[in-house]
């Protein structure tokens, strides 16, 4: 809650009467308010936290038309506007026109603050409700004559979704298990590994992680699959590079193998600022449980598509595709599929609604407020999406 004392200053009566206006599902916009009300708490709610609301009144109504509030959304109200909004490290923002700002932040219009200020708030609110879901207890593993002792490595996205999906919960043995190191076009590699780690502990921005890698000359762990497979071969035999996915379902005695779901560009980055706050909440283990077990599966589908891969950044990135061909050739282990494959797709990622590859702040703040509204979410699990 903002510091910022406003119930003696000008224009407060006018604030508060908007507070209570946003309280019962109204959507005026702070510059056409002119009502005005009696304070109900000791100072008024900072502007972004008021503007979240009036958004969130917004997308309710268009559902269907307002005949007030039901209880769910009243506490809703009460937990948007004495979030905090963290990242900031400054008091709320005050509203423009009431008072004189003394000290701290210059009051604000909210209708003009950028949707990351609001998605500050908005993330404060959902990570509170991915805490209180907690971790799925796990599930119970029949007996499978068919299953091999493997392991699944490569790729995070492809991989968590294979031991999800095929091999479960029951851990592999360490002692002589075959691996697969599962992988792919190494720009679709870049952004599983990046969106998987939006949703296990939390990231850099794309881009920012991006550069961080060209910077450095290297690529993330996880996805150099001839130093993954080199490491692996140290403690375990059967080591195969898998570049072909049509071929997993015959490695792993399946009929077959649906494909796993790639969050789009704005779930992904809408996990990402989430996955911070939980991170405040509960520890650094706890965490990653909590965003891969519990948001991951119930995250709402939308129309984005996932990250791809900005022009800047495919010099480098075939460069390094080029060099991982060669090597995986003169592996002295197998290789199923054509080590070429690992080259980056043609397609570039420019489009409308994922401009230079990442999802604007304007698609994440409108899936944060979906999640807030709709919280159905919270019920479902989508099968095999981890």
């Amino acid at each position: 809650m903002s510091v910022h004392h406003t119930d003696p200053s000008p224009g407060a009566d006018r604030a508060w009467g908007w507070v209570a206006h946003l309280r019962g599902g109204g959507t005026t916009p702070w510059h056409a308010w002119a009502g005005g009300a009696e304070p109900t708490a000791r100072v008024l709610p900072g502007a972004q936290q008021l503007e979240l609301l009036r958004r969130i009144n917004i997308a309710e109504s268009s559902d269907e038309p307002h005949r007030g509030r039901s209880h769910l959304s009243t506490r809703l109200a009460d937990r948007v506007v004495t979030a905090a909004a963290p990242g900031r490290g400054k008091p709320d923002l005050p509203l423009v026109g009431v008072g004189p700002s003394a000290y701290g932040p210059l009051p604000v219009d909210p209708s003009l603050l950028p949707a990351d200020e609001l998605i500050r708030v908005a993330t404060s609110v959902l990570a509170e409700d991915v805490v209180a879901l907690g971790v799925p207890a796990p599930a119970r593993q029949l007996p499978r004559s068919w299953r091999r002792d493997v392991r699944v490595v490569g790729n995070p996205l492809e991989a968590a979704h294979l031991r999800a999906y095929v091999v479960g919960r029951r851990p592999p043995s360490r002692k002589r298990a075959a691996v697969l190191v599962v992988g792919g076009p190494l720009d679709q590699m870049l952004a599983d590994v990046w969106s998987r780690r939006c949703f296990e502990r939390g990231s850099g921005a794309w881009l920012e992680w991006l550069r961080f890698w060209q910077q450095r000359g290297e690529l993330p762990p996880r996805i150099d699959l001839p130093a993954v497979a080199a490491r692996q071969l140290e403690s375990h035999r059967g080591v195969r590079v898998v570049l072909d996915s049509s071929a997993l379902p015959e490695l792993l005695r399946v009929r077959r193998i649906r494909p796993p779901t790639r969050p789009g560009a704005d779930a992904a980055e809408l996990a990402r600022r989430i996955a911070t706050v939980v991170g405040l909440l509960v520890p650094s283990e706890v965490r990653a449980a909590l965003m891969t077990e519990t948001l991951l599966p119930r995250m709402p589908a939308t129309d984005t598509p996932p990250v791809a891969l900005p022009d800047e950044h495919r010099a480098w990135v075939g460069a390094a595709a080029h060099r991982m061909a060669r090597q995986l050739r003169c592996a002295g282990y197998p290789v199923v599929g054509d080590p070429d494959s690992v080259l980056p797709l043609e397609s570039s990622g420019s489009g409308a609604s994922v401009a230079q590859g990442a999802a604007s702040s304007e698609l994440v703040l409108e899936l944060a407020v979906r999640m807030l509204v709709d919280q159905t979410w919270k019920a479902t699990k989508t099968e095999g999406s981890r």
